[in-house]
């Protein structure tokens, strides 16, 4: 049986208010030659009534036999998956509707390890799509030619969002380099997979138009231990790498950039500022004793935010 072009991979654990749209706007896409892979991690709502209910022979539907969070099941579907590129679909998003078409244009004349498209903001609270910013429109990637040269061009692509969803992977190439996810992180696995991805890709190339919703919820509880904890994980999995590759200074501009915001984010959390001095040796690291510089940082996200 001949494989599929794509295929799609999708964690889902209580996703019942927002999983028919997102297979919806997967199983309607103009271009039809996927297999779309859904893990359910023993959900306890009716998410997986409703994903049984869905008739469509490229479903593939996979019961986890106990929760085990969205890096075993990602991991499940990709021992599964047979299609030759890899497009990682989170429960509660959604595609425009001709991505994966716009995607198999590009790859068929360049083929890559990896393909990026831009992404937009689904703002929940308010029902509506966010603009572009320059990160989630790549704008900092059509200064390149295609195919590009990942190892040359590292922190170009470094500086781009890290999710994993508005990115699509040639399968050979994340066995080939035995690229997964790390079972232990159940947050910030995302980060971990992109710098492995980082560490090994030799091309890439990229779509102009967006093709991505990202659902934002605006309230998440987060634990500040269970992140601290998990960011901990992630920054010892992938130190070297982005040392060895770039160099310690960019590893504390970049580690330090990304925990100011977690630690504004939880509103100044100890915890997690300790941990920030001790991975970037002080150095760049916002300091929440001091009321007029975290005023000034949390405005400078702010402003960063609409650029």
């Amino acid at each position: 049986m001949k494989a599929p072009f794509f295929s799609i991979i999708t964690s889902v654990y209580n996703k019942e208010k927002y999983i028919k749209q997102c297979i919806s706007s997967v199983i309607n896409q103009t271009f039809g030659d996927f297999e779309f892979i859904i893990a359910d991690d023993c959900s306890t709502d009716n998410t997986l009534n409703i994903l049984e209910n869905f008739c469509d022979d490229r479903i593939k539907l996979i019961k986890m036999p106990e929760n085990k969070g969205v890096s075993c099941c990602r991991n499940e579907c990709l021992l599964r998956a047979r299609g030759r590129y890899i497009f990682f679909v989170d429960g509660d998003d959604m595609l425009e509707l001709s991505v994966l078409e716009r995607a198999k244009n590009e790859l068929e004349k360049n083929p890559c390890d990896i393909l990026f498209f831009p992404y937009r903001l689904y703002i929940e609270e308010k029902k509506r799509l966010k603009r572009f910013n320059s990160k989630r429109s790549l704008k900092a990637l059509r200064l390149y030619d295609k195919p590009i040269d990942v190892q040359k061009e590292g922190r170009v692509f470094f500086d781009l969002n890290y999710e994993i969803w508005n990115k699509i992977f040639d399968r050979n190439f994340l066995i080939d380099n035995q690229i997964k996810f790390k079972e232990d992180l159940g947050f910030s696995e995302d980060f971990v997979f992109y710098c492995e991805i980082l560490k090994y890709a030799k091309t890439a190339t990229y779509i102009e138009k967006e093709g991505y919703y990202y659902r934002f919820f605006a309230a998440k509880n987060f634990s500040s231990k269970y992140v601290t904890e998990q960011f901990e994980k992630a920054f010892c999995y992938t130190k070297d790498i982005i040392v060895d590759k770039w160099g310690e200074e960019f590893f504390i501009e970049k580690i330090s950039s990304i925990l100011n915001y977690w630690i504004i984010k939880l509103n100044y959390d100890k915890n997690l500022y300790t941990l920030a001095c001790k991975l970037c040796q002080n150095k760049g690291v916002l300091d929440i004793n001091r009321k007029m510089q975290r005023g000034i940082y949390a405005l400078f996200c702010k402003i960063k935010n609409f650029l």
